[in-house]
């Protein structure tokens, strides 16, 4: 809770001094008191007639005693500055709390995006909620082929799985797409009763552009007043892990395809020993189907540029490269302003429409064969500029500005231009050995996050020194 403590505020020299003046100046007898009646400034005298009190933030804290009205004016001073210091006082901790919110998903990001099997996600999952929330079980549910959940568990590093209906709240959220908070199950018409033990639980979608692919399930056995503020992180936990989710799925269904694939070109290549032509044509196909099964798990499937694996990999190599020629490697971290009010406005179909014609955009901008332009994730992309020092880094992020709002892509809720922009995020260094890549995303973040709050549609630049970090 936000406090301004009255007496701290009076023992500093110059409110000090600033009060003693009005008592001389103005020929003012008073003094002020706490809501305990302790002196803190001025001499006690029982025959004052005038009391106001001292508001912070609509809360009385203490009072102003004195001979004359005209001590109104002293309140009113002190109103003012005791008002002033809640808001700073406030502003920090909305600060801080920002800022442990973009480190906690940041982190969680970072985690999933390095898991390739839904076990791994699992595992991170349940070991971030357990730091989020309190609860007695949590559960995730896929919607299967069949139109049933499989319903999943990880305990004690094993992953678990049963199958089950689609019913009570787990129903709601699947159609709503909404995340929901149930204190008291037994006060919720819509809750069918299957363990009795359950008491409270959070329930938040699994959602993918637009698509529920499932939910994920927080329970306790006791009543427990679970906070808004708890249900969103918790949300943007489930938002992260649902891309992963669908990634693995992805990978699941890639590896037994190519597994099946080398069975079919063992048969084929068996059936066609004796003709060497056709045993040519097959090795062909072969090569085609490859190419393209790595055009796949590296390519962002709605943007058509790099994804956030390939990227990772990218980046690691470029790392080592340019650390080895002692050469500048530069980042961009890119968002789209006010993407959500966008999607509510227009529609998701719109948004990913937009998101593939930023995406070209920068495409484009960006041509030399060491760059990469990557979706980082969500409405995020990212720029690798290799051999690019800073200077450099920022001609590239002010040109993408310039070009992204020339597209002319209307968008009436942008707070900041009746057209789509960016924020970008520039961090620039010299990789060593000592300093893992990430450093330099993180350097990127950080600036992307001055740029908003700069007011957005342009760049910002965060230093990034390797030997202080």
């Amino acid at each position: 809770m936000i406090q301004v403590k009255l007496k701290k505020l009076l023992s500093q020299p110059e409110l000090n001094s600033l009060l003693e003046n009005f008592t001389k100046t103005f020929k003012l007898s008073f003094f002020i008191s706490d809501l305990k009646e302790n002196i803190l400034w001025g001499n006690f005298n029982c025959s004052f007639e005038h009391h106001y009190p001292i508001l912070v933030n609509d809360k009385v804290i203490g009072q102003v005693n004195g001979e004359k009205n005209t001590i109104q004016t002293i309140v009113q001073m002190l109103n003012y500055i005791l008002n002033e210091e809640f808001k700073k006082k406030l502003l920090a901790a909305e600060t801080l709390e920002k800022y442990e919110e973009i480190n906690f998903l940041s982190d969680i990001s970072h985690q999933l995006s390095s898991c390739l099997t839904f076990e791994e996600i699992m595992e991170v999952v349940t070991i971030e909620t357990n730091k989020l929330l309190t609860h007695s079980e949590i559960s995730c549910m896929l919607l299967n082929e069949k139109g049933e959940l499989d319903i999943f568990s990880y305990q004690e590093k094993m992953l678990s799985k049963k199958t089950g209906s689609i019913e009570s709240i787990v129903s709601y959220v699947l159609r709503s797409g909404k995340a929901e908070i149930v204190n008291n199950v037994h006060q919720d018409d819509r809750y069918i009763p299957r363990d009795c033990d359950i008491k409270s639980l959070i329930c938040a979608p699994l959602k993918v552009q637009n698509k529920t692919i499932g939910v994920i399930q927080i329970a306790h056995y006791k009543l427990i007043k679970y906070t808004s503020e708890q249900l969103k992180l918790f949300a943007s936990l489930t938002s992260q892990a649902a891309i992963a989710i669908q990634n693995s799925q992805y990978y699941d269904k890639l590896i037994e395809y190519s597994h099946n694939l080398e069975q079919k070109v063992i048969e084929r290549t068996e059936a066609l020993e004796e003709s060497k032509k056709n045993l040519e044509i097959s090795n062909q196909e072969l090569e085609k189907l490859t190419e393209k099964l790595e055009y796949l798990a590296t390519i962002d499937e709605l943007t058509q540029v790099y994804n956030r694996r390939y990227f990772n990999e990218y980046l690691d190599r470029e790392w080592g490269r340019l650390a080895r020629k002692r050469e500048f490697i530069s980042l961009i971290l890119c968002d789209v302003d006010y993407f959500k009010l966008y999607n509510d406005y227009y529609y998701h179909q719109a948004g990913d429409n937009c998101l593939s014609v930023v995406a070209q955009c920068m495409k484009n901008l960006v041509k030399r064969p060491a760059d990469l332009v990557a979706r980082f994730g969500g409405e995020e992309f990212v720029i690798i500029l290799s051999d690019t020092n800073r200077l450099g880094a920022e001609k590239v992020a002010e040109e993408i500005c310039r070009e992204i709002e020339a597209l002319k892509i209307p968008h009436s809720c942008s707070k900041c231009s009746d057209y789509v922009t960016l924020s970008l995020g520039v961090a620039t260094t010299i990789p060593t050995k000592k300093v893992c890549p990430q450093k330099l995303i993180q350097a990127a973040d950080k600036a992307l996050y001055k740029a908003k709050k700069k007011g957005r549609n342009g760049f910002a630049v965060a230093e990034f020194r390797p030997e202080i970090i």
